[in-house]
């Protein structure tokens, strides 16, 4: 027995089982404890699986001084790929999000590239035919169980124990859309495994074969017919151009689907099954608009892995203003290929095309060259047209999935499977392996050695540092989970832990940014402090919101979103910190830069030259004067590039309101309210101006219609309270009176109307002379949103 066999026996099945883990994980895999349940945990599956794999195997290496490669011109074309992904990642406009992804695009980024491509070359360097058989056995399996749990979750049968889990869409690849596209691209396989399985496998598959039948059916996607369609006429052409080792009869299954997916097509019937999940993504045409002005801008490496988002907000036309989804950000193109010119430019998309050039090169060379050896024994004869079959079908596979990148997006266990097929057809078709001896004193030695010991330090220092941004990520959705119970303090020091062990994350700075502003309010209204503890908390609060949002800035300044929560930030401290007027609007400068066709930061400028002008003395009222003239330009601005934007027209109702037009200021209102009929704040803005007019029938109308809106709304209740009064309805005043009260328990105001009303006097007796204050009742503040 050779010296350390079994060390050697030892490395070899930690890498074999360690992919065949992560072979079955992949598309299953996901954990609750993480913002992002999907992508961002399989990206650590994948980079710690595929490093134990790979430092398993140079161990053994090094132990057994033997390495036996599979040298061919495909790894050729991955390593090109590879290159183009890492100079386009050097030269990104967000280096640490196309170098991680999240929060960018998790799949897109070059840490996911590194465990593809570290997956693809020991698959297809150091499995056997045999070994490469078993993982697709384990992959399909996989496959299976993620349709499987996608199908109960679309029939109301929540078989998972988390909140997040409970809804129709919910399933481990993260869309249903995704689900059927990855069922579509597995199809050729089950075929191919049914055709040369044995008979247990045989019943599984069949059976799966039925499963991913029915869900098509009944998630009728009209691109992933398309792709059962390609893969169903590839795999007949395949079977027939391969007859002499397959049975004709099994193509007749491979007919069935194509002509189902020719029916769905052509007659594009729609079942009485239940509504499926809507899913929303950019048109074709739009993405395609996006791709041309980025490479025309930046050709070579486009924006960078995973920045499509900076893409869209920078060259989204106008006309996107005009539709329902005019606020949603995309951060992803319409389909992988699209995105993938955009963000790596006109080399990433040669490299990407030149690596399927080559594989289909070698799947048409092995179609019509290969030829069963006649010499061979019957038991041979079948082993081969087993692994004949089988290399036929994962082609027909990598081809419909490369189809498919062309029509729909990706996500990582999407790429994770375009990896595993490429890898498992060169490991089959390049079957032989060149074996290389290392002898202790030779220079291949030598070589091996020190190309080994760098790859295993660079390989563990990302480990250390994937394994610090996992903790990171940890401590954020402890955070965000606070925020969502109300708890503040707790939020602000879980999401401080996440930006300690993970400065570069902008979205961490710019959420701890924005939870430090909400506890001034809070610090504020604290009567258990002294003035002193008072004065120096707030003087904290105030610096570490400006500090956390200005460095979220300085770490990806080409995100629009990071702009946003600056000026935010800074315009809710107007009044309190000189000059911070100028930084707001600034701030929001650059986000018009970076997103010029949304209307949402030019309404958020003039909301700021209003607060500018609502803090001026009454002996500047020319400053102030210029201040509101400016606001209703940046207001009109924003209604020129989206006509409906309600927020805007009433900021200007409200700018000819307190000019004294106040007619003209509830046309506007009215304009408004016609754009956004559900909108409380118009509605309720509306009333006031009617009220103020002494027109109560229409300031009743209009309160009454807030209340619908909104039963709670202590504001809205309040003033119809007045105007049922004014009105003579004393009764139905005292009641909605009395319901501002249980709202309100501690308010005094409230209590002082309700006895004047019980005691016959005017609800405002001995409170205020005529006019009564435009928000008498405190509410908590919403932050507006885009």
């Amino acid at each position: 027995m050779p010296k350390n066999y079994f060390f050697v026996k030892v490395c070899d099945a930690i890498t074999k089982y360690s992919i065949f883990s992560l072979v079955f994980l992949m598309p299953i895999f996901f954990l609750p404890w993480t913002t992002d349940v999907f992508d961002f945990n399989k990206q650590a599956l994948l980079i710690l699986l595929v490093f134990i794999a790979l430092f398993a195997w140079m161990i053994k290496v090094l132990t057994s001084g033997n390495i036996s490669l599979n040298i061919n011109k495909t790894h050729i074309a991955v390593l090109i790929l590879f290159f183009v992904y890492l100079i386009a990642t050097f030269f990104s406009q967000d280096k640490n999000g196309s170098f991680w992804g999240w929060p960018r695009v998790t799949s897109e980024s070059f840490f996911s590239l590194i465990g593809l491509v570290i997956f693809y070359f020991i698959v297809s360097n150091i499995f056997s035919k045999k070994e490469i058989y078993t993982s697709i056995i384990i992959s399909a399996s996989s496959c299976l169980l993620a349709i499987l749990v996608g199908f109960l979750q679309l029939l109301g049968l929540f078989v998972l124990p988390f909140n997040f889990a409970k809804t129709a869409s919910f399933n481990t690849l993260g869309s249903v859309g995704g689900l059927g596209f990855f069922a579509a691209v597995f199809l050729p396989l089950f075929l191919s495994l049914i055709i040369c399985s044995d008979k247990w496998f045989k019943i599984i598959f069949i059976a799966g074969t039925v499963l991913a039948f029915v869900f098509l059916i009944f998630i009728n996607y009209y691109i992933v017919w398309w792709l059962v369609l390609i893969g169903s006429a590839l795999f007949i052409l395949f079977g027939m151009l391969k007859r002499d080792i397959l049975n004709l009869r099994w193509l007749n299954l491979a007919i069935f689907f194509l002509v189902l997916a020719l029916f769905f097509i052509v007659l594009n019937p729609q079942l009485p099954l239940p509504a499926k999940p809507v899913e929303i993504f950019l048109n074709q045409q739009a993405t395609l608009d996006i791709v041309i002005k980025t490479i025309r801008e930046l050709p070579i490496f486009g924006s960078g892995p995973g920045t499509f988002v900076y893409d869209f907000s920078k060259y989204k036309n106008v006309s996107f203003n005009q539709g329902s989804l005019w606020n949603i950000t995309f951060n992803r193109g319409s389909s992988k290929i699209l995105s993938l010119a955009a963000t790596t430019g006109i080399l990433g998309i040669i490299s990407f095309l030149a690596l399927i050039g080559t594989v289909i090169f070698y799947g048409v060379k092995f179609i019509l060259r290969q030829k069963q050896n006649k010499l061979a024994s019957t038991e041979e004869k079948k082993s081969n047209n087993r692994f004949l079959i089988l290399t036929g079908g994962i082609f027909v596979c990598f081809i419909v999935q490369t189809v498919g990148y062309f029509l729909y997006n990706s996500s990582l266990s999407l790429d994770f499977i375009y990896f595993f097929l490429l890898a498992c057809f060169v490991g089959l078709f390049f079957g032989e392996r060149k074996n290389f001896s290392l002898d202790p004193s030779s220079l291949l030695n030598l070589g091996v050695t020190f190309i080994f010991t760098i790859i295993f330090i660079f390989g563990l220092g990302l480990l250390i540092l994937g394994g610090q941004r996992y903790a990171a990520e940890v401590n954020y959705f402890s955070g965000e989970s606070a925020v969502a119970s109300g708890n503040i303090d707790e939020a602000i020091r879980g999401i401080e832990k996440a930006v300690s062990l993970n400065s570069g994350t902008d979205i961490y700075l710019t959420e701890l940014s924005q939870l430090y502003l909400s506890k001034i309010s809070t610090v504020n209204n604290n009567s258990s402090l002294s003035k002193e503890e008072k004065t120096k908390t707030l003087q904290l609060l105030v610096q570490n919101s400006i500090n956390a949002a200005k460095i979220a800035t300085d770490v990806s300044p080409k995100n629009v979103a990071n702009w946003s929560v600056r000026g935010y930030v800074s315009q809710n401290l107007i009044g309190i910190i000189d000059a911070v007027d100028q930084l707001a609007l600034n701030s929001y400068d650059e986000a018009i830069k970076l997103d010029p066709n949304n209307p949402y930061y030019l309404n958020q400028k003039g909301v700021v030259y209003i607060t500018k002008a609502s803090i001026l003395y009454k002996d500047k009222n020319t400053e102030k004067e210029q201040a509101l003239n400016q606001a209703k330009e940046q207001f009109d601005k924003a209604v020129q590039l989206k006509s409906d934007y309600a927020a805007a027209r009433f900021q200007i109702a409200m700018i000819l309101k307190n000019q004294g037009n106040i007619n003209q200021a509830i046309e506007t209102l009215k304009e408004a309210i016609s754009y956004s009929p559900n909108d409380v704040g118009l509605s309720f803005q509306t009333g006031f101006m009617y009220y103020q007019e002494k027109d109560f029938e229409k300031a009743r109308a209009e309160f009454e219609r807030t209340a619908t809106l909104s039963p709670n709304y202590s504001n809205g209740l309040y003033f119809l309270g007045l105007t049922y009064f004014e009105l003579g309805q004393k009764s139905e005043a005292l009641e909605k009176f009395l319901r501002v009260a249980e709202i309100n328990p501690n308010n005094q105001e409230v209590q002082k109307i309700i006895s004047n009303l019980n005691a016959g006097k005017r609800p405002l007796e001995g409170i205020t002379e005529e006019t009564p204050p435009q928000i008498p009742i405190e509410e908590t503040p919403i932050e507006p949103k885009k």
